[in-house]
């Protein structure tokens, strides 16, 4: 199996690197890019945040920003009139996928519900229908004598 650990030397590289490509990361530009840009490999990346609960918050952080930086990107494609229709609805479409992948929370589909919760003390009600139960189980008084002739 190999080795899953990143030297020291390595870790302080990508230390040293890291604001920099979190700032890449949040303004939309591809992992792919950013990472060549700093020389930092994906195996690198991966194992570094792995290292690192602080790294991977950070990092999780910042891929919720960019969808910001999509979403802002998807408004100019719109208003941009000198694309071709089609290429601006595909851009704009796929701008959109990628915020609702980063951010789901605030460019989902779905629509987020707060229910309060009330509770409700059903002892009176059952109290009540208990009542009526034993009530309507009691025998039957009849006041006609004429009832009680066919009876």
């Amino acid at each position: 199996m190999p080795d899953t650990r990143i030297s020291d030397a390595t870790r302080e590289k990508v230390r040293q690197v890291w604001p920099a490509i979190l700032e890449g990361l949040a303004a939309g530009r591809l992992v792919r890019d950013v990472l060549r840009e700093h020389g930092v490999s994906n195996d690198v990346l991966r194992l570094y945040k792995s290292e690192s609960p602080q790294a991977r918050a950070e990092w999780d952080e910042a891929r919720e920003r960019s969808a910001d930086a999509f979403m802002d990107e998807a408004i100019e494609a719109a208003y941009n009139c000198e694309l071709d229709p089609a290429h601006a609805r595909m851009r704009v479409d796929t701008l959109k996928w990628a915020a609702r992948i980063r951010n789901p929370r605030l460019y989902g589909d779905k629509a987020q519900l707060d229910v309060n919760v009330r509770t409700v003390d059903l002892t009176r009600i059952i109290e009540a229908a208990n009542a009526r139960l034993l009530a309507s189980q009691a025998g039957r008084v009849l006041e006609h004598e004429s009832l009680k002739a066919l009876l």
